[in-house]
């Protein structure tokens, strides 16, 4: 299994829906643990989220190009990983 930050963020929003769930609350987007697949999910949340915080970022932080070329390759192994969990 591909252990990242980001798929550590999904299990947070998990954690919510959980709640949300046992509140008898609409389960917020990508917050379902049942319904949101992540490897389906998570290239797209790198795209329009995190990779344009990153370039903003770099903007001003210059050194910090590391983790925005880190988080586009990321993209590429999101697309070819496939769940077996």
């Amino acid at each position: 299994m591909v252990k990242t930050w980001t798929y550590l963020l999904f299990e947070e929003f998990f954690e919510q829906g959980d709640v949300e769930k046992h509140e008898g609350l609409p389960i917020s987007f990508l917050c379902d643990r049942e319904n949101t697949q992540v490897h389906v999910n998570q290239p797209g949340f790198l795209n329009f989220i995190v990779i344009p915080l990153f370039k903003q970022i770099v903007e001003i932080m210059p050194n910090c190009r590391e983790f925005l070329n880190k988080a586009v390759e990321n993209v590429e192994n999101w697309k070819k990983y496939e769940e077996t969990d």
